[in-house]
């Protein structure tokens, strides 16, 4: 009990500016999940990990205080196909300013606060699709992002680019990210 009244006295003491990206700052990290040693190509190469290629690097940039306009964007990069997003913004879900769902929790240490943002690419292998990110600001203010499209059921090969080109990929991507200039 004492453990949760601490995390809520976190969650509100919080200085969400801590996690503001300045003018050529990015989080970045690479995606968790490796490849198993058997994978093969049309194989399910992690048991974690859908549509991004072992070694994809999220950079993302974030401004807490316009998380109900314009929060931030994600670049992906190191992948075979293309980028999967190229500057795509984070787009802020209006209704969950009024539903329980703004306040979810994950279980684990270390989360300050979590939102969930809509992304909607216009270019790359989620081209004309829907995605989910899931975004929580971690103690220490690193960022860890959870991004979602389909039902994790198909796996494509890291060079299968017709497939991502067809948009029959599933995705499904952990990022721990940590503030950096980008390369």
């Amino acid at each position: 009990m004492k453990r949760l009244a601490l995390a809520f006295a976190l969650a509100g003491c919080a200085n969400l500016s801590d996690w503001e990206t300045a003018p050529g700052e990015v989080f970045a990290g690479t995606v968790v999940g490796t490849d198993i040693p058997e994978c093969v190509p049309g194989a399910v190469c992690s048991f974690l990990r859908r549509g991004f290629p072992a070694g994809t690097r999220l950079e993302m940039t974030f401004e807490p205080r316009a998380l109900t306009s314009s929060p931030g964007t994600l670049t992906t990069r190191g992948e075979l196909c293309g980028a999967t997003f190229d500057g795509e913004p984070l787009r802020p879900i209006a209704p969950l300013v009024h539903d329980a769902l703004s306040q979810y929790g994950l279980p684990g240490d270390g989360r300050v606060r979590n939102y969930l943002f809509a992304l909607q690419p216009s270019s790359g292998a989620l081209a004309g699709r829907d995605a989910m990110a899931f975004v929580s600001l971690m103690e220490g203010t690193g960022i860890e992002v959870r991004i979602v499209a389909g039902p994790g059921s198909t796996d494509c090969a890291p060079n299968d680019c017709e497939a991502f080109a067809a948009g029959t990929c599933d995705f499904f991507g952990l990022f721990r990210l940590a503030r950096t200039v980008p390369e």
